[in-house]
């Protein structure tokens, strides 16, 4: 691995309950406010820095004795794990992939068209959305050789406009468009098309952030985020998480606006995941082109940080737009990760100044601040056995990359760790191994990531048009 760079410190005064095992005028490379590219989701047309090191990434190889040659891991780190999962074809091998010790990165399945957000079902076919189709795609590996080959998938599910958002639960696929949320009747082990949809929720304000990521709990509610029009808006009456309680489903659909704010003031929520005991956490993507005299002019390229979140109690409101939270501000006059500020659009209103933004009365402080402008879209709570134990309960968020900064910064897949309930600094898991986190050679930009049916972590890249995969390999 590089050494670690990515910068990320927890708020050590935030304090996060977890058991052991669980489950677009906008931020730098996240999801769209206009239209988006097919590359990736941008408010302008992505300027992606081109890292000119090409250090190639040699993998030892070795015969399995049925003709595949078969990717060979690197040292094996201390905490042991179960049977290893490194088997793919050489030829699957993610070029100038860095992993840590004992693990391996691959291509899983490649050939789709703008892959965002995924599921694992739990009869094990891996669930997709290509937002290129405006489908849900089941994509499987029946011959066993550690990768979905073409005729390894089929249409699952298909609407208008759809474009990120996937749940699954109580034999309902749900998938949402930027304005709607539909769902299909489904069963286990599914393959075929599902065939025409029902509107369950409608109305949901469309331009600006597109993405409309959906959960649903335990009690049969779904959740449905949805990011702000602009940068900086005027309140938080877009930027919420809403709640619909799916016994009480009416005919035609429920309208947006009568959704439960669930949690509020989330500029940009894209992923959401829940911990082993049943509290929703999300990733939030940060504003742009910060500028604040007082705090150094213009501090945009390390502020404000991205957020982790764990939305323990409902309708408790998290900032956006009137604050953020510090990631490094200059030497002198920053107060710590985490600190919240102001932001000087509203400053000086007479309420919400610095003061108002530390009231955690007012504000609900994020669980970690991290690197400004990573772009995080995805998460998922380690709950396999593939990996090192030490492993079961830390959080996998997919980084998908600036669009704004200098140095360009994330275009990976990092882990955090929790000691005593708090987030430590997230490290990274699958980057680049070259120079910096970006190369003309690395054309991945994660997006979410989720823990395929045999332990091993599955990563849509909507860039290079693939699922990638991590595996382990305690015997290597």
């Amino acid at each position: 691995m590089k050494s670690p760079a990515v910068g990320i410190i927890a708020i050590t005064t935030v304090a996060v309950a977890l058991a052991a095992c669980g489950d677009d005028a906008g931020n730098g490379a996240t999801d769209t406010l206009a239209a988006d590219t097919a590359v990736a989701d941008t408010v302008v047309a992505d300027t992606a820095v081109a890292d000119t090191a090409a250090d190639t990434l040699v993998a030892d190889t070795e015969s399995d004795g049925a003709g595949d040659t078969l990717i060979a891991d690197t040292e094996v780190p201390d905490g042991g794990g179960g049977e290893g999962t490194c088997d793919f074809p050489a030829a699957a091998a993610l070029a100038h992939a860095d992993v840590p010790a004992g693990y391996c990165a691959a291509t899983w399945a490649s050939g789709l068209d703008d892959p965002r957000g995924m599921i694992v079902a739990p009869s094990g076919e891996v669930l997709v959305v290509e937002r290129g189709k405006a489908q849900v795609t089941a994509l499987w590996d029946d011959d066993g050789d550690g990768v979905s080959g073409a005729t390894e998938r089929a249409k699952l599910a298909g609407a208008s406009g759809l474009n990120h958002g996937i749940a699954l639960r109580d034999g309902f696929l749900y998938a949402s468009s930027a304005t709607t949320v539909f769902r299909w009747a489904w069963t286990s082990g599914a393959r075929a098309d599902l065939g025409a949809a029902t509107v369950v929720v409608k109305s949901i304000p469309s331009g600006g952030h597109s993405t409309r990521s959906l959960r649903v709990d335990d009690a049969g509610r779904l959740y449905v985020s949805v990011g702000s029009a602009g940068n900086v808006d005027a309140d938080s009456s877009r930027a919420r998480i809403r709640r619909f309680d799916l016994a009480s489903l009416p005919s035609g659909g429920f309208d947006f606006a009568s959704g439960e704010v669930f949690a509020d003031g989330l500029r940009n929520e894209v992923g959401l995941a829940w911990d082993a005991d049943g509290v929703l956490w999300g990733v939030q993507n940060g504003v742009d082109n910060l500028n604040r005299g007082d705090l150094g002019g213009d501090i945009h390229d390390d502020n404000p940080g991205e957020l982790l979140s764990r939305f323990a109690t409902a309708g408790a409101h998290h900032g956006y737009p009137w604050c953020w939270a510090e990631y490094q501000l200059p030497a002198g006059v920053g107060m710590g990760r985490g600190t919240m500020w102001a932001h000087p659009s509203s400053m000086n209103d007479g309420t919400h100044d610095d003061a108002w933004c530390r009231d955690t009365t007012n504000v609900q402080p994020p669980a970690l601040s991290m690197q400004a402008h990573s772009a995080p879209l995805g998460l998922v709570f380690y709950d396999g056995d593939a990996f090192p134990a030490a492993v079961k309960g830390d959080v996998f968020v997919a980084f998908h990359g600036s669009w704004n900064r200098s140095p360009a910064t994330g275009y990976k897949v990092v882990r955090v760790h929790f000691e005593g309930g708090v987030a430590q600094d997230p490290v990274p898991f699958l980057e680049y191994d070259g120079a910096g986190d970006i190369g003309a050679d690395w054309p991945h930009r994660p997006v979410d990531v989720a823990v395929a049916a045999d332990g091993r972590l599955l990563v849509t890249s909507d860039a290079s048009n693939r699922v990638m995969v991590v595996g382990y390999d305690p015997a290597r």
